[in-house]
């Protein structure tokens, strides 16, 4: 066997008598060569990431998508890892969004990434994510949202959508929320109960503005249970119906979840640094926030483009 590296050939002697054992043998040389002897297969990156990371906060969803995953990457050695393996994969997950297999490449890349760092392989191979499609933020304004507020009749479905839009949080979420989480004193909302753990559906602790401030208060006065939103003494399961009706009356078409991204887009307008979004919203990752609601901000990258005047 005979290759060039760092302008200096090498050669080495595979020990066979005939082609196809020689071809065999120097597969498997090159392998250990490139790959240091550690971890072969992908599933052993993946396995020992795995165990390693155990304690990181979105191992849940981690394993969730590599077991989703690992039929296809289990079994491929390292080696074998390249551009043509990952668009393969994509193939295959041709039911399912782009976003959802992106999540699932994520966890080979960063599991190979991680063994590269510890010496388990001399060189991690590339893998190809799949293109995002363009993302489109179903959103309201302001003036549109006062007028929702109008249309309500509830009380309870009022006050979840004030709440949605001053805390930015998931709908079940703000159901769970009970009123031993809100503080007055301090003027926070923790959204996440102390028995939950967190998941990749992060749950923050939030800072509440004087308008909300003014509807929980007048909400606590005539509370009648334990939970915020709260119907007949009871708790609410979903405001779709209620929700529904108002948007109706009101004229506007808009979900519950569009309320989140309305608060996200109000913030980007306003000029916060995605960083605070992507804390206000429960994004672990900043990047999410930037992909999806950088383009409200009319600050963002200004300084960049302020840096290219001439």
């Amino acid at each position: 066997m005979v290759w060039f590296e760092d302008g200096r050939r090498h050669r080495h002697s595979l020990g066979t008598l005939d082609r196809a054992s020689a071809e065999a043998a120097a597969r498997s040389f090159w392998q250990r060569r490139t790959l240091g002897g550690r971890v072969h297969t992908v599933g052993e990156a993946v396995d020992l990431y795995i165990k390693a990371k155990s304690d990181m906060a979105s191992i849940r969803n981690v394993k969730s998508s590599w077991k989703v995953a690992s039929d296809y990457w289990r079994a491929m050695p390292i080696a074998r890892v390249d551009v043509e393996t990952s668009v393969e994969y994509r193939k295959r997950r041709s039911g399912v969004r782009a976003i959802t297999v992106r999540n699932e490449l994520a966890i080979i890349r960063s599991a190979l990434n991680w063994a590269e760092k510890h010496k388990m392989v001399v060189k991690a191979p590339f893998i190809q994510m799949p293109p995002l499609p363009a993302s489109t933020v179903g959103h309201i304004t302001k003036p549109q949202f006062r007028q929702l507020l109008d249309a309500a009749v509830s009380p309870h479905i009022k006050l979840f959508m004030m709440l949605a839009v001053g805390t930015g949080a998931r709908s079940n979420a703000l159901l769970d929320l009970t009123w031993d989480r809100v503080d007055f004193g301090t003027g926070l909302i923790v959204l996440n109960p102390i028995e939950r753990v967190q998941t990749s559906k992060y749950r923050a602790t939030v800072p509440m503005n004087a308008q909300l401030r003014e509807a929980l208060v007048d909400a606590k006065t005539g509370a009648l249970s334990e939970f915020v939103v709260e119907h007949g003494r009871e708790q609410i399961a979903s405001v779709k119906k209620g929700f529904g009706s108002t948007a109706k009356r009101a004229g506007i078409k808009v979900s519950p979840h569009m309320l989140r991204h309305s608060a996200a887009v109000w913030m980007a307008e306003a000029g916060i640094p995605m960083p605070q979004i992507a804390r206000f919203l429960g994004h672990t990752d900043s990047r999410i926030t930037e992909r999806v609601y950088a383009k409200f901000s009319p600050d963002f990258l200004k300084g960049a483009a302020e840096a290219l005047t001439w």
